[in-house]
């Protein structure tokens, strides 16, 4: 059920696969996933090491690429003005913005 959705990675080291729960927003270009737990989240390290991951979201799979961990100033223009000031008063450590492959 949006915006809920899970994050399939791989293992930077064990090469395992893994799941994580995760909110995803839907942007114009891909998709913004809040890092309610810090930026140290294995998920998040684990993408960004791989270069992307699948996000399945309403029982669709899609992949994603180019994710970069950025603060709120630049993740709030992929975000929709009704939950920006949402995700401002959370005050977040950070988000991951990524880019949906063609």
């Amino acid at each position: 059920m949006p915006p809920f959705a899970v994050v399939h990675h791989t293992g930077r080291r064990s090469g395992r696969a893994y799941r994580a729960p995760v909110v995803a927003v839907a942007s114009a270009a891909g998709f913004v996933i809040p890092l309610t737990y810090g930026r140290d989240v294995d998920w998040a390290r684990n993408m960004l090491a791989a270069g992307g991951c699948e996000l399945e979201r309403a029982g669709r799979r899609v992949h994603l690429t180019n994710p970069r961990i950025v603060g709120f100033a630049e993740a709030a223009p992929h975000l929709p003005a009704t939950v920006r000031p949402f995700f401002r008063a959370l005050d977040l450590p950070g988000f991951v913005l990524t880019d949906t492959q063609a």
